[in-house]
């Protein structure tokens, strides 16, 4: 099993809760609740972190647990992701959000297989694009009347080389231009599961977020 990280204390500082980190929890919430329409309210997560997503959606009315291998951010189940102990289509829907850089690359196609073996219906994933990227967003006084949104976005990404950073003890790999492209991930994705949305968050070009579903059987 991985040693944490970090200290639990780092999920709590204002460099780590910053304007992204919390466009990110807005899409983790979004998306769950979204989902859970077709499909139901019992969610695993994976990844506690500071608790912010788990604890909005229990007091919304959702069954939530926890899944972490750091005791010390007291998760509902601590355990290691790539040895999940537990019954098969156990979970409406199972989360990992930037979990999956946080082991090694080789590792990843296990974990899939993990999460696709206790949910009953849906996965979602967020995982880091190491890219640079130009957006302008516009937005005009009766814009929800005439297009029904919020605001329209313009964004060009173009994802840069990365050859890991194992070595700061944190990210093993990211989405990058060469050694894991964005096509690479997908293909991975579609092994396990059916690939049904994949989410960049506006003002957040740091990360992606991927939408799957289980194969019918």
């Amino acid at each position: 099993m991985f040693k944490p990280q970090k200290k639990k204390e780092h999920y709590f500082k204002s460099k780590y809760n910053n304007l992204e980190r919390f466009i990110s929890y807005f899409y983790q919430i979004d998306t769950i609740v979204k989902l859970s329409e077709k499909s139901g309210k019992k969610i695993l997560e994976i990844g506690k972190g500071n608790g912010f997503v788990s604890d909005y959606l229990k007091k919304s009315g959702f069954d939530v647990l926890t899944f972490d291998f750091d005791e010390n951010l007291n998760p509902d189940i601590v355990g290691d992701v790539r040895e999940i102990n537990l019954s098969e289509n156990s979970f409406d829907i199972v989360t990992a959000f930037e979990i999956l850089e946080h082991i090694p690359f080789d590792d990843v196609e296990n974990v899939l297989e993990n999460i696709n073996k206790i949910t009953k219906k849906y996965a979602i994933i967020s995982l880091p694009y190491r890219s640079s990227s130009l957006e302008f967003i516009l937005k005009f006084p009766g814009i929800r009347s005439i297009l029904n949104r919020d605001f329209v976005s313009f964004f060009v990404r173009i994802p840069l080389v990365f050859n890991g950073i194992e070595s700061s003890g944190q990210h093993y790999w990211e989405i990058d231009a060469i050694n894991h492209p964005l096509r690479r991930i997908k293909r991975l994705f579609k092994r396990h599961f059916r690939l049904i949305r994949v989410i960049r968050p506006v003002l957040d070009n740091y990360r992606v977020f991927f939408v799957l579903e289980k194969f019918s059987r």
